[in-house]
């Protein structure tokens, strides 16, 4: 009896041992099926240096989805600008500046650094005016040496402009900076992301967007830096025309005038003030004078004098006739309206005023331009059939800025077109602006 009841016991014993290894199998098997989608493959695929990158690191955020965000450089004038921005950030200003910012945020524990960061962050969004913390990173001597190189020459394609420089260490913050940009911590931001998981990877651009620090439509490249000893140290942004990648030559970049119920209010002033100054005698006089000098010109003939007609670069030393363009008494009037006080919106500027005949010849203009005869460009031609043309905002190479040109046809007192003015204007005229981008205006 008593054997028969240690058999059963035994058998019992076994039954719930067998019971619970069955169950703790499958509860296994079940726990890697539901939440580790690649534990059960036979082979499992290896990692690449940005998911092991990441692992490593907290400051990934997965899973990364930019795929459709990010372009690979395409054309011609997106390889040459990638190699000077890969040429620029090995001067020494940059390395030792980045050297010495990674040194100073390496000292500080995780914690302490993202404490320090969002408290810089909330500083940099928030206050009205630049503090001297935010100063000393937009004005510091680094950011002045992005600034000089705004615009950089190009053997192959002549001046290239950049809208922004943004220059980043090896944990994200801004440490210099061309001018004062949406925020500090770049690290959350999906090109940092991006360049930041593939620290060994070529340099990206991103798709064709507004940028509204930049004040530009652009193709921002983002470049990875490295040290003489090929360590990581930081990442460049630098905000570009959209002529960067093979998508962007696929959008059409024809002028289409801005419709004037999308013109903000100081749009609207300026365009006023604009059409109002091109009726005083000084504009008037010269136009009629130059409009009978040019009378029984073709487009032709306008085409040959412009291939004639030797005409230095703005940063040539100008010819006489050149500086008889610019000293003349219109030219003179148009720098006196460069600058206006009003009443509603303090100060306004025009950093560029250009004055064409009605044949596309310049005859007036406040700073050097790079071409004396406007008619066969794409600017001149739309503007000579609009009273009003408004361009969307790109860079000016000739002024080193943004700007959203305001160009005015200009009329006699008899209503006849005798000339067209066009005017540099900060990017605060146009109210909705599209995801395009249309380029250089001279």
């Amino acid at each position: 009896m008593s054997n028969n009841k240690n058999n059963n016991s035994n058998i019992i014993a076994l039954a719930i041992v067998l019971s619970f290894a069955i169950g703790f199998g499958i509860a296994t098997v079940a726990y890697f099926a539901v939440f580790c989608d690649d534990c059960l493959e036979a082979n499992p695929e290896p990692q690449t240096k940005s998911q092991v990158k990441c692992k490593e690191d907290s400051r990934c955020i997965q899973p990364p989805a930019l795929e459709g965000n990010i372009e690979a450089i395409g054309t011609p004038i997106g390889e040459e600008k990638s190699r000077l921005l890969q040429e620029m950030v090995r001067h020494p200003i940059i390395q030792n500046a980045l050297k010495i910012s990674n040194a100073q945020d390496s000292e500080m524990s995780e914690g302490i650094r993202a404490q320090i960061y969002f408290q810089r962050e909330k500083e940099w969004t928030s206050s009205l005016k630049n503090t001297p913390f935010m100063n000393s990173v937009i004005q510091n001597d680094v950011s002045d040496f992005l600034r000089e190189n705004l615009v950089i020459e190009s053997a192959e394609f002549g001046a290239i402009t950049f809208g922004e420089h943004i220059l980043t260490n090896q944990f994200g913050p801004n440490i210099a900076v061309s001018i004062k940009t949406d925020n500090y911590d770049q690290s959350q931001d999906d090109w940092w992301q991006q360049s930041f998981r593939d620290i060994d990877g070529k340099p990206f651009a991103r798709e064709c967007e507004f940028d509204s620090s930049a004040g530009i439509f652009s193709e921002d490249l983002v470049i990875n830096i490295h040290d003489e000893a090929g360590k990581f140290i930081g990442i460049l942004n630098s905000a570009t025309p959209c002529d960067v990648t093979l998508k962007s030559t696929e959008i059409e970049t024809k002028i289409v005038p801005v419709q004037l119920d999308n013109i903000t209010p100081i749009g609207h002033y300026k365009i006023a003030y604009l059409q109002e100054m091109v009726k005083d005698s000084a504009i008037q006089n010269a136009l009629k004078v130059s409009n009978h000098e040019f009378s029984g010109k073709n487009f032709q003939d306008m085409f040959q004098l412009k291939q004639d007609t030797p005409w230095p670069a703005p940063d040539l030393e100008p010819n006489e006739f050149q500086k008889s363009i610019l000293e003349n008494r219109a030219s003179a009037f148009l720098r006196e309206n460069l600058k206006i006080n009003t009443a509603e919106y303090g100060v306004i500027q025009f950093p560029e005023l250009i004055l064409t005949n009605a044949k596309g010849a310049t005859i007036s203009s406040t700073d050097r331009t790079y071409n004396y005869i406007q008619t066969d460009d794409e600017w001149w031609q739309v503007a000579s059939e609009n009273d009003v043309l408004v361009r969307q905002c790109g860079p000016d190479k000739s002024i080193n800025m943004n700007s959203e040109d305001i160009i005015i046809k200009v009329f006699d007192e008899r209503g006849e077109f005798i000339g067209i003015l066009n005017a540099a204007t900060p990017c605060n005229v146009v109210l909705n602006k599209p995801l395009f981008f249309y380029g250089d205006s001279n």
